[in-house]
């Protein structure tokens, strides 16, 4: 009754067709429920499938992501012309990303380009031309001083560190001999280092790092190694490359660093003699163009003019004269002081 039924036999065409027989009562008991006859799931009720390694959660959320603008490429691509700006900006404390100080910097130049352009558009509208002309002419003055302002902020935290580096340069030659005379009388190194790390302006700044360094707990020639890397001074490098060296192999550190002294200092007269070379050649040519030849050739333009009328001498072409040999004297000031050594700043 409860066993299985043998499947009764039927000949057809020859062949011997078996045909399933009915299933009994215990085999409807211990059925098992087909599950493919339920009730189809709605498709708010479905369950996600955790199998396919994504968060049901974080899918909902997950949003396509922005891309970039074309203010934020072209900050982007300034930002990348200048090399070198980021670390710049560490070594000088400069608190903000890269992005964020190059997007001040070139807003401040933006703000400062159009205020200068509309007010040139107002004084040449004022001096009589056109509006047309007016307008080209102070947008492309408006666009050089955005151009030249944003190179300008932009350089200025290099500029800063090449004017702390002449700083070290001035006075780490009389910090290195007071640092010379404490090591002969007995002093330790880092207590040197103490004592010359104030009265000496920017090169006691560079000595200051060491010594903080050493009460953090690192060790005095590691603390020595790191300022060094980080200076950009290449005397101050040079004398505390050889107070490291010393103390590591053992050997004399004064002897080490009078030796590096000695050097800097034939190198400095050198370099003095050179500057004075340089400086008769720019005091001749400053002497022909700035002196004799504007007061001469103001003279010979005036006797010329009363016997041929080339031209007439008006007092504007006065003022634009007057105005080019300003110019000129600021070009040779100019130059008077970049040829300067670095040390004499």
């Amino acid at each position: 009754m409860f066993g299985k039924k043998k499947p009764k036999v039927v000949n057809v065409n020859g062949k011997d067709i078996a045909l399933q027989p009915k299933p009994g009562i215990g085999s409807k008991l211990f059925q098992q429920p087909d599950r493919s006859k339920s009730q189809p799931i709605m498709p708010s009720q479905q369950i996600p499938q955790y199998g396919s390694g994504i968060n049901p959660i974080s899918q909902s959320k997950a949003q396509p992501q922005k891309k970039p603008g074309r203010w934020h490429l072209f900050v982007e691509g300034i930002g990348a012309k200048h090399k070198g700006l980021e670390q710049t900006l560490k070594d000088q404390g400069i608190k903000g990303t890269l992005y964020s100080f190059v997007e001040r910097m070139i807003i401040a130049a933006m703000a400062i380009g159009i205020v200068l352009g509309i007010t040139f558009f107002v004084l040449f509208l004022h001096l009589g031309l056109l509006f047309p002309v007016a307008a080209v002419l102070a947008l492309l003055l408006g666009f050089v001083v955005f151009y030249m302002g944003m190179n300008m902020f932009l350089n200025f935290p290099k500029h800063k560190t090449k004017k702390n580096a002449k700083g070290v340069e001035k006075d780490i030659l009389f910090a290195a001999r007071d640092m010379i005379i404490a090591l002969r009388s007995g002093m330790p190194l880092f207590n040197t280092l103490v004592s010359i790390s104030s009265g000496y302006g920017d090169a006691s700044r560079e000595f200051q790092k060491v010594v903080e360094r050493v009460q953090l707990g690192m060790p005095l020639e590691e603390a020595i190694d790191q300022t060094i890397a980080e200076s950009k001074s290449d005397s101050f490098k040079r004398i505390m490359l050889q107070a490291s060296v010393s103390i590591k192999s053992g050997g004399d550190v004064v002897s080490a660093i009078q030796s590096v002294i000695d050097q800097l200092s034939e190198e400095r007269v050198i370099e003095l003699r050179r500057y004075g070379q340089r400086l008769n050649a720019i005091a001749m040519f400053y002497m022909l163009f700035g002196v004799i030849l504007p007061s001469m050739g103001i003279a010979v333009v005036t006797i010329l003019t009363t016997f041929i009328a080339l031209f007439t001498v008006t007092p504007q072409l006065l003022e634009a004269g007057l105005i080019a040999i300003g110019f000129l004297q600021i070009v040779f000031l100019q130059m008077i002081r970049g040829s300067r050594p670095s040390f004499s700043t």
